[in-house]
């Protein structure tokens, strides 16, 4: 258990709620998959858009919190000499 005293928990937090985010978007993948035979056409395909869209901002965005935290982190320690 020593890794979850190894990084603070505002990570912890974050990793948290990237994990659920992304446990949602498997479900609604299983969801739409499940339920397509009955569905129109169109639904199906407003769903996988959805969905992509959903992806490509989830991976994004926590691309863009982490980069956030890494800078933060950089400039907490100060310039290396």
């Amino acid at each position: 258990m020593q890794w979850l005293k190894d990084q603070p928990w505002g990570y912890r937090l974050q990793q948290l709620f990237i994990l659920i985010a992304h446990l949602l978007l498997l479900w609604w993948m299983l969801y739409t998959l499940g339920e397509s035979g009955t569905m129109p056409t169109v639904h199906v395909l407003f769903h996988f858009t959805g969905m992509a869209l959903y992806g490509a901002l989830l991976i994004r965005g926590t691309a863009f919190w982490a980069q956030y935290h890494h800078k933060k982190e950089l400039e907490e320690d100060g310039p290396e000499e």
